[in-house]
């Protein structure tokens, strides 16, 4: 296909390829969750979790207006009605509470109360899934309880406690300081009492998360921490390399003021800052694998699932001390409550969670989320989540159980599939993390595009390009990716010499790791068109360069260079710490040419379909059972109910040959026979209409 033929069409589809067996990305970066070959391991085959109430009843009196019935509701959350009323719909384990942050001494008559909970749920068949608070220590109750906890607070730079972000009407919520081994000590004792005493399922962890500056904590834990971390990461050389000098005796947090705010700063360059970011973010991260080390320690089938949130345009390590590609190896499921509703908005910006179910398979890990807030929610949960998550709060609603009794009946098509994504996107912590504004939100437009065009692609962290190869990434893109280090430049060398295919946008490689402008475009031998960055300049500044795309042969591979990503319009305005959300999720406005250099460079892609920009699709193998699972979703499925005459060219692994394909979906029932023809080892075929979601299952 030419690339007039191929822009023609490149809303219906895209060019087509087979790819190696068994070789989506899920089998390639198997490694990369180390917890998840060992520890619950039964969540492989799927999560249905649903519940009453995670709030104790001590909770609903402290935070007060509550109702006089409050107590008869704490109880009827956890009774055995609703229990039995979620295991008829469906439910395979209930949620419910555990400890809030009050102190075990407050809370253990209702800690209690979940033991026996778990119990009953055991005796039903069921799993148990318990929450625990991560970062609330309630210290009318916690110092009474333990003195001690009164040096476990985080504390601004003026001594005050800082607490959680849930405002003043919850001022007894202060943040604990996860610098100070004490308090992750007591933690443990917690999390103990859960896997010992309950024998729970399920750990969920909540609030995972630290607050953004000027808001970061200043106590003695944390500069002493902060510093010896910066001595034990650095030799004396290397510290006087990146800081100017050796001794880190005195570094500290950084300090704000009414003329400097950190909401405002759009380019992180200071390295005291970077490094700063970098320690937060480390020291949630040692936590959580002291967490999960002890769970795994007491029983290895217990899941561990923390409440990260999504990819929403966040600078999570800046202003949430978490880093995904730290944080998710340790865990199996994490939460997403950013209650997005996925649709097309007539701006033609299209809603979506597709990017942290992307993430999440990454890590092998699975997403809950608020599905409940729409049908289409609901279907892209099932078309990329691959399992239902959290199905809600007693009484679940109708459609959710309708999803429900068709996951429960098709499992076996959702369990074991590996992703087939033939392009991956790099999101690069250091070029996101010092510059949101402009690597986050080039990546989140390159991402849009690829989603609205059903291009099947993977998020990668930096970890990953040691494992790319072009037997199973055939293309990678690098958009605006600003900070490279030497080893990743030379590793996404040798990937293009062996016959990847490489995209590059703007400024990507034109710094190292800490944001230092090169004296030469890191990435200079394999593109064309990009200049040198201004030293010492910011990245607006830098961007002179080139009108025209430059494409080039490089060894085995192919490489394209995209001078810039246009936000198609004007700009929305610039959010607090530049946050990049849903008013910036729109196809950029040269999505075409970013397309066509994916498929110059990568060649045919797996699989085709033709549709409205509003139709989702992704595509997915089962080896071993011999069938590719192609999921479809309509994002516009409260204004138009149904999609007819979606056409679909779908490969097969080389060497083998279609031999059927039937639809599925939750109006359908079992799967449907279609008529389908073979073209060069593609299925070609016709699905007459698509409601809210279906499957299309090509066998060989």
């Amino acid at each position: 296909m030419n690339r007039r033929d191929f822009m023609g069409t490149v809303v219906g589809g895209i060019a087509l390829s087979g790819l190696a067996p068994g070789r989506g990305f899920g089998s390639v970066f198997a490694g990369a969750s180390a917890a998840d070959q060992s520890q619950g391991g039964w969540i492989k085959k799927g999560l249905i979790d649903a519940g009453g109430s995670h709030e104790p009843y001590l909770f609903v009196v402290r935070r007060g207006g509550h109702s006089l019935d409050a107590r008869e509701v704490y109880e009827h959350d956890q009774s055995e009605e609703v229990i039995r009323q979620l295991r008829d719909q469906g439910v395979e384990v209930f949620h419910t509470h555990l400890y809030k942050g009050f102190g075990m001494a407050a809370e253990m008559p209702e800690m209690e109360d979940t033991v026996r909970t778990a119990a009953l749920v055991h005796r039903l068949g069921m799993k148990i899934d318990t929450y625990i608070q991560w970062d609330s220590l309630m210290y009318e109750t916690f110092f009474a309880e333990e003195e001690r906890a009164q040096g476990w607070i985080q504390c601004d730079a003026f001594g005050q406690p800082i607490m959680l972000e849930y405002g003043y009407q919850q001022s007894f919520r202060y943040l604990p300081c996860f610098s100070n081994q004490e308090y992750i000590d007591y933690l443990k004792k917690v999390v103990r009492y859960a896997v010992v005493d309950v024998k729970t399922d399920f750990i969920h962890l909540d609030n995972f998360t630290m607050s953004a500056e000027p808001y970061s904590c200043h106590c003695p834990a944390c500069k002493g921490g902060f510093r010896k971390y910066l001595r034990g990461k650095y030799s004396a050389a290397v510290r006087k390399d990146r800081f100017g000098f050796e001794n880190v005796d005195y570094v500290n947090p950084p300090l704000w003021n009414a003329d400097n705010r950190p909401e405002k700063m759009r380019v992180i360059s200071d390295p005291v800052f970077q490094e700063w970011i970098d320690y937060r973010c480390q020291t949630m991260a040692n936590a959580l694998n002291q967490m999960a080390e002890l769970v795994q320690s007491l029983n290895h089938e217990v899941v561990l699932e923390i409440n990260y949130g999504g990819v929403v345009g966040y600078n999570s390590p800046w202003i949430r001390g978490t880093d995904a590609a730290r944080l998710l190896p340790a865990t199996q499921v994490f939460w997403d409550e950013s209650d997005l509703k996925p649709e097309l908005l007539p701006d033609g910006r299209l809603i979506t969670s597709i990017r942290t179910y992307k993430l999440a398979r990454t890590y092998r890990n699975i997403v809950l989320s608020y599905i409940s807030v729409g049908e289409a929610a609901m279907a892209e949960c099932l078309a990329f989540n691959q399992t239902i998550g959290f199905a809600g709060v007693n009484p679940l609603p109708s459609e959710v159980v309708k999803y429900i009794a068709f996951y429960r009946k098709h499992r076996d098509l959702y369990v074991d599939a590996e992703d087939l994504a033939s392009v991956a996107v790099l999101r690069s912590y250091p070029s996101i993390t010092y510059n949101n504004a402009g690597a986050g939100l080039s990546a989140i437009l390159v991402e849009q595009a690829l989603i609205q065009s059903r291009v099947p692609f993977r998020i990668l962290c930096d970890e990953h390009l040691a494992e790319l190869s072009p037997s199973t990434c055939k293309v990678l893109i690098l958009p605006n990716t600003e900070c490279l280090s030497d080893e990743q430049l030379a590793q996404i060398r040798e990937y293009v010499a062996k016959g990847g295919g490489l995209v590059v946008t703007e400024q990507a490689g034109l710094y190292d790791m800490w944001r230092r402008s090169r004296v030469k475009p890191g990435l200079n031998d394999l593109v064309i068109g990009q200049k040198t960055a201004q030293r010492g300049g910011h990245p607006i500044a830098d961007a002179a360069i080139n009108e025209t795309t430059g494409r080039k042969q490089y060894g085995h591979g192919r490489t394209a260079y995209v001078p810039e990503v246009v936000f198609d319009g004007a700009l929305p305005p610039d959010e607090p710490y530049f946050t990049i959300g849903p008013e910036f999720w729109k196809r950029p406005r040269n999505w075409k040419e970013l397309i066509d250099a994916v498929v110059w460079t990568g060649g045919e892609l797996p699989v085709s379909v033709t549709g409205p920009e509003y139709l989702g699709a992704n595509l997915l193998e089962q080896n071993e059972k011999k069938r590719r699972i192609l999921h479809l979703v309509n994002y516009n499925v409260e204004k138009i109910p149904s999609i007819e005459t979606v056409m679909v060219r779908c490969t097969v692994p080389d060497g083998t040959i279609p031999s059927a394909v039937h639809y599925y979906s939750p109006e359908t029932g079992d799967g449907r026979s279609l008529d389908f023809r073979v073209e060069n080892f593609q299925a070609v075929f016709t699905i007459p209409e698509v409601k809210a979601y279906g499957m299309a299952v090509i066998s060989w």
